[in-house]
This record gives structure tokens, C-alpha cells and sequence, in this order.
């Protein structure tokens, strides 16, 4: 009887994890950006995604660049998976800003832009607004 509650259980969360994904992906060579489909649709994530080509984005990077969403109080939240411990490098962190500021500017409207600066479960250990 444990047995049986145990899996139920462990379906039960499976289950959940999965219905409430709305996260979606654009990949490019090795490296991809994430977006939740749920507040970005796709034309959108194509523009997104044209920004980053024209913008060398996707060059000599591995796995997910950024995470981007929209709240629903309108602010973009933009989560890049950089933290490694320690002290974001300068160079990093520049490239990291004007990136973002262009995303801002020519694709995103100029709406209010949250930049945090993640380890790769996404967790937050420093952002900013643009």
C-alpha cells in the first residue's frame, strides 16, 4: 500500500512539473535562449532570436544564454546563468548590460527590464533594472 501512495505521489509531482512548464527554447549551434511561452509568443521569440544572431549572442557560447519573461505587472525579467561563485567579471558584466539595453531598446519597446544575474538553477544573486 506504501508502494502504491509512493508513486502516486511521485505521478502526481511529475505530473505538475510538467503542466505548469511553459518554458520553450530557440536554439542556435550549441546555445540556446529560454522563454515562458506563457507571456512571449512566438513571433516574438523570433525577433528575440534575430536580435541575438545580429548581435553575435550565440558565438562561442554552450547551453542557455538567458531565460526571458514577461510579469504580469508588465517588467521583463531577464535571468542570465552566469554565477560561478565570486565576483562577476567587469568584462562579463558589461557584455551582459548592453546586450540587455539593446534587447530593451529594439525589441522590447523600452518597457521596464529586470537583468539578474543567475547561477544555472536560475536562482538570483544580483540584478538590476534598465
Amino acid at each position: 500500500m506504501n508502494k502504491v501512495i509512493f508513486f502516486a505521489v511521485i505521478a502526481f509531482v511529475v505530473a505538475a512539473i510538467y503542466l505548469n512548464n511553459n518554458f520553450n527554447y530557440i536554439q542556435h549551434g550549441d546555445a540556446k535562449f529560454v522563454y515562458d511561452e506563457s507571456s512571449i509568443d512566438n513571433a516574438l521569440a523570433q525577433q528575440i532570436h534575430q536580435y541575438l544572431l545580429n548581435n553575435n549572442a550565440y558565438k562561442d557560447k554552450t547551453g542557455e544564454i538567458f531565460l526571458l519573461k514577461k510579469t504580469p505587472s508588465d517588467t521583463w525579467i531577464i535571468k542570465y546563468p552566469v554565477y560561478q561563485g565570486g565576483d562577476i567579471a567587469p568584462k562579463l558584466l558589461k557584455e551582459i548590460e548592453t546586450l540587455s539595453q539593446g534587447l530593451k531598446e529594439q525589441v522590447l519597446n523600452n518597457e521596464t527590464l529586470e537583468v539578474h544575474i543567475t547561477n544555472v538553477g536560475y536562482q538570483s544573486v544580483q540584478f538590476f533594472k534598465i
